[in-house]
């Protein structure tokens, strides 16, 4: 996960905030004290820092910027539990739950992960509803962020998992066909990672993640322009980095959203560049391993092109 110093994570909740550090160091700490820890040159005691968090509506845990999960075994399996998510292997998910929970901790981090990943497979296993799914993925983020849902956290110094579950929470609000929602707690997310402390491969993936769904909810609103837009930001971005398995479903959807385009009659797109892009998808899906990308984008071209793709 990304890692802070205190002071980072004071400065930077502070400023998401819109509070003077006068409003913050009141009572608490001197203005000349608040701003020495915000630049780094001087580290705050225990008790200062948790009254400082406490004042902007974080957890009082002074530890908190250096939470983790509870040990590489864990690590592991959580690693494993999301690629079985990514490949729609709900049993295989469930079944690494089962064996996390037998081995974690109880730290803030652990919590907030079972939360998440018991609300994913239970969901896509149709066993709740879409309010019970996004619900949960709000309770998960306020054992962190307590004011979630009454502050901008488009600033805010995110964790990975944090930011993770903002993906989680724009995505349940899309199952809800929310999309304006979607698309706004998205963007946040967007924002607060790209000035995360985050390390540079583990935002890529972010980036590329909302890149996908980003794209994916414009094309669902109509504009399809912006949507290809994003899509191709994302795309660049995983070429850069290497990062393969979203891939396919960027550039289906650059497809996808070109032939909304052409029903509509908008220049220059055209068949040949989106069964060029479809081929492409599905390929990369092959080479992936992601047998249901595969699947369905296979049938897509099917459907719409009366072409067999081999």
């Amino acid at each position: 996960m990304g890692r802070y110093r205190l002071g980072d994570i004071v400065r930077m909740t502070r400023k998401s905030l819109s509070i003077t550090q006068e409003q913050l160091s009141d009572e608490i700490c001197s203005v000349e004290t608040l701003s020495r820890i915000e630049n780094g040159s001087q580290n705050p005691s225990r008790d200062v820092y948790e009254l400082l968090m406490e004042r902007m509506g974080r957890i009082r845990d002074r530890a908190y910027s250096l939470l983790s999960v509870s040990d590489l075994k864990v690590l592991e399996q959580m690693k494993l539990f999301e690629d079985n998510i990514r490949q729609y292997e709900f049993g295989h998910a469930e079944a690494v739950i089962k064996d996390i929970m037998n081995s974690t901790g109880n730290s803030v981090l652990d919590k907030q992960f079972i939360i998440r990943a018991e609300n994913l497979v239970n969901f896509y296993q149709k066993r709740i509803s879409a309010d019970e799914y996004l619900n949960d993925f709000e309770k998960a983020i306020r054992l962190t962020i307590p004011k979630y849902g009454t502050i901008s956290l488009a600033n805010w110094p995110l964790s990975y998992n944090e930011a993770v579950l903002l993906i989680n929470i724009s995505v349940a609000y899309s199952e809800k066909k929310d999309l304006n929602m979607a698309i706004n707690i998205i963007k946040d997310a967007y924002s607060a990672v790209k000035q995360s402390y985050m390390e540079e491969q583990q935002r890529a993936i972010m980036q590329v993640t909302i890149a996908n769904n980003l794209s994916k909810w414009y094309g669902l609103i109509g504009n399809h322009e912006e949507a290809i837009i994003t899509a191709n930001e994302g795309v660049r971005i995983c070429k850069k980095y290497k990062i393969g398995n979203v891939l396919p479903h960027l550039i289906y959807g650059i497809a996808w959203n070109q032939e909304q385009l052409i029903a509509l009659d908008v220049p220059p797109y055209n068949k040949k560049d989106c069964i060029n892009n479809l081929k492409k998808a599905y390929y990369l899906a092959s080479a992936m391993r992601l047998s249901y990308v595969e699947q369905f984008i296979k049938e897509h071209i099917i459907q719409n092109y009366d072409t067999v793709i081999e």
